[in-house]
């Protein structure tokens, strides 16, 4: 029953310092929340509320890393302008978040430097926790965007090797260097377009062997090994 007390105490102690430091940080009394349903950090833009998770084993450099990311959005994420870039489509939303994961990043380490280190032990964490499901797989064979997720996470702060066409390359360097919400947009769109005309491809290409599935001779006559028809 002491050890419960103190542990509380303690949490609650931690939890308080999180909050003067975020509001320290995004130089504004922005609500800090924290939850043990929510399965991630995130920041509320509009309403300027930043909500932490409480996971199990959660040290000062997972805590600070999510203050520092979200105090980022805070300080860099327009509250306006993203929804209509985005629209209904749940995907775009997604590459968007990526581009401007890494933009927010890099540019709350350069205000912070003190929070690289954080970065990369809470990276490190989450890498052995296996958080992006990337035991036992082969990184080569994940989309474009998968992978710029993965490097500018693991491979950035961890070291991961993540492989990437001459022609992919560009992206990778655009990404590394967006300064404004309009150039994350702008690549997020490029990024998009071109996951789309690949998937769009793939379909057809499937759809076209279905065709010449169903048009071979013999097709769908009924005929041939494992009928179970007898002679």
């Amino acid at each position: 029953m002491l050890q419960y007390t103190f542990m509380s105490e303690t949490l609650q102690i931690r939890k308080a310092s999180k909050d003067i430091l975020a509001r320290a940080m995004a130089q504004e009394d922005i609500t800090v929340r924290h939850s043990a349903t929510v399965q991630t950090a995130y920041f509320d833009t509009k309403n300027r509320v930043l909500c932490l998770p409480i996971w199990q084993d959660m040290d000062n450099a997972m805590y600070d890393m999510l203050v520092g990311h979200e105090v980022s959005h805070a300080l860099h994420t327009p509250a306006e302008g993203w929804a209509e870039f985005v629209g209904e489509n749940s995907t775009k939303q997604m590459f968007l978040n990526v581009v401007e994961d890494a933009r927010i990043e890099r540019m709350i380490k350069d205000k912070f430097p003190g929070l690289r280190r954080d970065f990369s032990s809470a990276y490190a964490s989450l890498h052995e926790r296996d958080l992006f499901e990337v035991a036992g797989k082969d990184i080569s064979d994940l989309s474009l965007i998968d992978r710029l997720n993965l490097q500018f996470k693991l491979g950035l702060h961890c070291q991961v090797p993540v492989p990437f066409s001459a022609d992919e390359q560009q992206y990778v360097t655009r990404m590394a260097e967006t300064k404004t919400f309009e150039e994350v947009m702008t690549l997020a769109s490029d990024l998009y377009d071109l996951w789309k005309q690949e998937e769009d491809q793939k379909q057809q290409e499937q759809q076209e062997q279905e065709t010449d599935s169903e048009s071979a001779p013999g097709a769908g006559d009924g005929e041939g090994e494992g009928t179970g028809s007898t002679p």
